[in-house]
Order: C-alpha cells, then structure tokens, then sequence
C-alpha cells in the first residue's frame, strides 16, 4: 500500500507528513492535526523501527479519524477502539485485495 503525501476531503487538502521525532516529542505514531490540515506519521529511524505494514494501518487509523471529524461525528472520532479496528479491517481489504486480469472489453 503507498501512502500519500496528501488528499482531499470535502474540498480540503490534508498534507501527510513524516516526523522522525513524533514518538520522542509527543508519545505517539501518528496525529491527525485539523487546524493544520495534516497527518503526522513516525517514520522509521535507527531508534523506532516499524514494519512498513505498522505505518501502512498508522495511516488509516488517522485517515480515519479526519472522516469522522469531516462529518462532525467527534464522538466516532474519539472511539479509539472503533477507529483502530476500521483501520486494520481496511488495510487488510486493501493489502489482500485480489485483481481481475485487466480486460479492455468490461465494463466495470
């Protein structure tokens, strides 16, 4: 899975930016910062070392807390249970998701 260096939600563009001091400066893998329009992952470092599967679900898990916050749901955005199992129910779609062989002739 790639991760991007930003997206659009309704409109607004959220940068993604990697930090290499996130887990030292704020105890944490990844922030989603709405006044910043951003999300901010830790990258690897000799330090902090994560299978790039850990940052791949990091990603999702605050991709999510942005859609909850998008559509005023700041209750299902605080779910950090709901939210962590979203994410990790995604990136497993995602990452095992299997490709019909590509066809010129279909429609979908």
């Amino acid at each position: 899975m790639r991760i991007p260096v930003s997206f659009m939600l309704f409109g607004e563009k959220i940068t993604v930016e990697r930090c290499e001091a996130l887990l030292e400066k704020d105890s944490c893998v990844g922030q989603a910062l709405y006044r910043k329009n951003a999300i901010e992952l830790q990258t690897n470092t000799p330090s902090v070392l994560r299978p790039s599967t850990h940052i791949e679900v990091t990603f999702l898990h605050e991709l999510l807390h942005w859609i909850f916050y998008v559509l005023e749901e700041h209750e299902l955005k605080e779910n950090e249970k709901l939210v962590d199992t979203m994410a990790r129910l995604l990136h497993q779609a995602i990452s095992t998701a299997e490709y019909a062989e590509e066809n010129p002739d279909a429609t979908i």
